[in-house]
Parts: C-alpha cells; sequence; structure tokens
C-alpha cells in the first residue's frame, strides 16, 4: 500500500476548524485544508517551493493514481503551510488555545519596500511598531 492509502486522517477535536466547512468532509473527520491555507506573493515563495511541489505531485500521481489536478491542489496546499513553518506555529498556537493559555494571532505585516518608504508611511510606521512589539515579546 502506498502512503497515499494508508495515511491516517486526523481527528477533528474542536469545533473552530469546521466552521463553515462542508458536512461530508466533517462526517469523514477531515481538516478543510482550503480554509487553513495562507496565500503568499510569488516574490514570497522559497527556492526550493517549484522542485518540492513538482516531486510531491509526480509521486502522486505515477505511485498514487491521483489526477494531475488533486495532486496539484493537495501538494501545493500543504507546501504552503511550510513556508517559514507556518504550519507549526499555527499548531503550536492551536494547542496553546485549547490549553487556555493566551494566543496571539496577530500576522506580521509585510516589509515596506524602498517605495513604500517614499510613498506610504503608513505602511512603514504599522511594521515599525509590529516590529518593537515582537522584540517586547508581545506579538505571538
Amino acid at each position: 500500500m502506498s502512503d497515499h492509502e494508508t495515511r491516517i486522517k486526523p481527528a477533528i477535536t474542536t469545533m473552530v476548524p469546521q466552521l463553515g466547512s462542508d458536512s461530508r468532509r466533517m462526517a469523514n473527520g477531515e481538516w478543510d485544508e482550503v480554509k487553513l491555507t495562507y496565500l503568499v506573493g510569488s516574490e514570497q515563495l522559497p527556492n526550493q517551493f517549484k522542485p518540492m511541489l513538482y516531486r510531491l505531485v509526480r509521486r502522486d500521481v505515477v505511485e498514487n493514481g491521483k489526477s494531475f489536478d488533486d495532486a496539484l491542489c493537495d501538494n501545493m496546499l500543504r507546501l504552503l503551510d511550510a513556508i517559514n513553518g507556518r504550519g507549526q506555529n499555527n499548531i503550536i498556537r492551536g494547542e496553546n488555545a485549547l490549553k487556555g493559555l493566551p494566543v496571539n494571532i496577530e500576522a506580521p505585516p509585510a516589509k515596506p519596500n524602498v517605495l513604500d518608504r517614499l510613498m506610504d508611511r503608513d505602511k512603514v510606521r504599522e511594521y515599525e511598531a509590529w516590529k518593537d512589539r515582537q522584540e517586547l515579546g508581545i506579538t505571538g
């Protein structure tokens, strides 16, 4: 059996991930990965993204018999969670929330470029304020 066929479906333990999900997906005990995905601009994709995506899609199509579209969607969603450890951070935050610990879900703002520094001072101020909060340990 392939990894795809033997993959254990994670048990949904809280109500939060289910909000607005398809009832058939919930009945199967599946996570709605589309809702949990964080899309980024092409300039933010790491160099390893395209080769890794190619290898994962190729493996799913050749070894697991998936259609190209299914393999592409499944693996792209998983890889986008891997960028900068976002998926790991979200799991840790979710565990903290389940245990009643405070969780800060503030997303970091985009780093301002040279044009932003000249044209959009508000974006620069927002980024600097976020950076100060991060240095003080206020953000998650």
